[in-house]
């Protein structure tokens, strides 16, 4: 993802576009990450560079919502290596195009030659040397692997190239910048995402801009692979990404009414949980294979009463607070019932299609239900408001249709933003009836979220004088 870089063809070449085109793009995406995300986090922005050539590497587990997170919350303007293809894609050419990001073009795309090879090298180096900030993504493919694929050698050949021409004309030093993106689920609605910058190292040159040192390309390429490891989530398995996910949610805030947990805090968690889980499984097969059993089993009970895992806390669940927050609520419902009904109406259609297109596509691969989702909604809902101010033109004028141009999307978010709330209220009211009315199942499941944590604790503890 991107923009424009020159010397591409059908491409317009001259400096970086105006920045009032960077920030038109950038707030109009920003807006599409805040409505499909609930929550969006950057931890680590102190560690980022604010000046000079800078290449910033990611892990890619989501599609295009990837480039777009980095490109709406990197400290300064980035700018992207992107597939060759992407280019052509109708509106993803135009947001790649107006970035001045680089086309790549890998074996398989059409025209893909050596030349075009060096033309990217050079081009990616020529927005480096001007002090330029660089996205690249080493895997080269977005996926649903719980661990990341091997690293191919472009950002490290990269590197060094750009590395020794900036040591030869006396600019500044490169520097590279791990990033990781931790989605809590990557192609539901409403979920949530963290970017995580970490430690900027130097790029020492190793050869000439034309012969690097084959050695060299492969060493850079560990490390930068040691760097993404220390901010991003991997496993060797699925099961074991699940586990740590339910694992956090038991040793984590058992109440989020009170204060939701920072996603950083969650995912500092998580990475120790499987960094525990990994060593524990070596040692003590047994005792690891009985928890996750016993964590697997709380979630079916947990599903089985319907319930927020995090709403298992009977302390919480006082009745007096829990009406309070239902009846404050339902009056903030009825007091803005003329606008979110209307917003949930007219959305609902734009809504649904959008999933079922995004899901059709797909075609069961996750990285892509988000990417689908979000250039569907750029169709389906334009047009919703379009029908919308055309009908209101016909009705009452111009005005009219202006009106319902400001209108329809303000409810909408208003009517988002509700039932979001009535879902939360509705979650504790359901743990506050089954704490009445199935009180010893209840009860049950408690006990056992209260043991697996503490054998989750104890564990943990073992594995630490173990290792002192």
């Amino acid at each position: 993802m991107g923009g424009v870089a020159r010397g591409a063809p059908g491409r317009p070449s001259g400096p970086l576009p105006g920045m009032s085109v960077r920030s038109a793009v950038t707030a109009f995406a920003s807006g599409l990450l805040r409505i499909f995300f609930r929550r969006i986090e950057v931890a680590g922005l102190s560690r980022f560079p604010m000046e000079g050539p800078t290449l910033v590497v990611l892990n890619h587990p989501n599609g295009l919502v990837d480039p777009v997170v980095l490109l709406c919350f990197s400290p300064r303007p980035v700018s992207f290596v992107a597939k060759a293809p992407l280019f052509d894609m109708p509106v993803v050419g135009w947001f790649t195009r107006a970035l001045d990001s680089i086309p790549v073009w890998r074996r398989e795309d059409e025209g893909a030659a050596s030349d075009r090879t060096r033309q990217t090298l050079a081009e990616a180096q020529k927005l480096l040397a001007r002090g330029g900030v660089l996205g690249l993504f080493p895997e080269g493919t977005s996926h649903d692997d719980p661990r990341m694929k091997p690293l191919k050698s472009g950002a490290a050949r990269i590197a060094l190239a750009t590395a020794a021409g900036l040591a030869r004309e006396g600019h500044p030093p490169l520097r590279i910048v791990p990033a990781g993106l931790f989605f809590t689920d990557k192609s539901a609605f409403r979920s949530g995402v963290l970017l995580v910058f970490g430690e900027p190292f130097l790029v020492e040159p190793a050869g000439m801009e034309e012969r690097l040192d084959a050695e060299a390309v492969r060493a850079l390429t560990r490390r930068i692979g040691a760097a993404l490891d220390g901010v991003t989530l991997q496993a060797d398995r699925d099961e074991a990404l699940s586990l740590a996910a339910w694992a956090e949610e038991l040793l984590g805030n058992a109440s989020p009414r009170l204060r939701e947990q920072a996603l950083e805090e969650e995912f500092a968690l998580r990475r120790r949980l499987l960094q525990g889980y990994a060593e524990l499984k070596e040692r003590k097969p047994k005792e690891v294979a009985r928890l996750a059993e016993r964590i697997v089993r709380l979630e079916a009970w947990t599903r089985a009463l319907g319930l927020d895992p995090k709403a298992l806390d009977p302390a919480a669940l006082s009745p007096g607070r829990v009406l309070r927050a239902a009846g404050s609520t339902l009056g903030l419902a009825l007091f803005f019932l003329p606008l979110t009904v209307p917003g949930i109406l007219l959305h609902f259609p734009a809504y649904e299609t959008t999933g079922r297109v995004a899901h059709r596509y797909a075609k069961g691969d996750q990285s892509l239900v988000a990417t689908t989702r979000a250039l569907a909604s750029l169709l389906f809902f334009p047009v919703t408001w379009g029908m919308v101010a055309w009908g209101a033109w016909l009705w009452a004028g111009p005005w009219a249709a202006l009106a319902s141009l400001v209108l329809v999307p303000w409810c909408g978010w208003l009517a988002l933003r509700l039932v979001e709330r009535i879902d939360e209220v509705a979650a504790a009211l359901r743990a506050l009836a089954a704490l009445a009315f199935r009180r010893r199942l209840f009860l049950r499941v408690v006990a056992e979220r209260r043991a697996i944590r503490e054998a989750i604790l104890r564990l943990a503890e073992e594995a630490r004088l173990g290792n002192a």
